[in-house]
């Protein structure tokens, strides 16, 4: 089973609900595998704190690292393209962009305001503040987070050409990682790493980054509070959104399906 986190699993404070991790929990008592595949960054996981005991894998970045949950073993992470990596870096601080990099536990930025103070905040981790390109591990980058300026972000990357994927990952931000990461093709490469064939997979989302795998996965859910064309791209639509324990609603219905 793989599960989206925010505005799927989680509640619209972040939150796994008590019935939510029950529920994960009794599908791996089964014998079943739980990954959540989202698109935070390792530093965005820390509110969540460990969720070992309703996951035994962590599928970060968009697809673009996979960590397994009970030794916290990196089995693979993608990097950006250093050059590339430059280039968005150099037009960002041009044109006082905010850019947020990331790269395993480090968390960058080149400015702040009252958004990022506050998810700061909430996360009780501050960036790094940088105003130059050699002042970041260049070579060592798992991706970018564009927040109120993606939209021009977006159209350069286009423009020329970048080795750079961009991916909306909520209605006010983008994220840019590696050209081919995505969600669907993380799940496949933790398949590859697996003794076990074949699996039949659930899987389950709300938003854009979600609907490559919601499409190719054996049973593909949206969740009541999804995105009209993802819930298009579903075999089955929740009647209860993230707020709701819709995880649960949906492991009780789709287990007793399968048994």
């Amino acid at each position: 089973m793989v599960l989206d986190l925010d505005g799927t699993t989680c509640d619209d404070q972040g939150n796994i609900s008590r019935e939510n991790r029950r529920a994960l929990q009794w599908v791996r008592s089964q014998g079943n595998m739980v990954c959540f595949a989202t698109g935070r960054r390792e530093v965005d996981m820390l509110p969540l704190g460990d969720v070992s005991d309703c996951a035994d894998y962590l599928l970060l970045n968009n697809g673009g690292k996979l960590v397994e949950t009970g030794s916290g073993r990196v089995l693979f992470r993608e990097r950006i393209d250093p050059v590339s990596a430059r280039q968005l870096v150099e037009f960002c601080l041009h044109h006082d962009y905010l850019l947020h990099v990331l790269a395993g536990p480090l968390w960058a930025v080149n400015k702040e305001n009252d958004s990022l103070r506050e998810y700061a905040d909430q996360l009780g981790v501050w960036p790094s503040r940088f105003q130059h390109c050699d002042q970041l591990p260049l070579d060592d980058i798992e991706g970018f987070t564009v927040t109120q300026d993606w939209k021009p972000v977006w159209e350069f990357v286009r423009r020329k050409g970048l080795a750079l994927s961009v991916t909306p990952s909520d209605p006010t931000s983008v994220d840019i990682m590696a050209p081919g990461i995505s969600k669907w093709n993380g799940i496949c490469r933790l398949l590859s790493l697996l003794p076990v064939q074949p699996f039949r997979i659930i899987a389950v989302g709300d938003y854009d980054n979600d609907i490559e795998m919601i499409k190719n996965s054996d049973i593909g859910v949206a969740v009541a509070n999804a995105r009209p064309h993802v819930k298009g791209a579903a075999d089955y639509v929740s009647p209860f959104c993230n707020n709701e324990d819709t995880v649960a609603h949906i492991v009780a219905h789709f287990f007793e399906e399968i048994q």
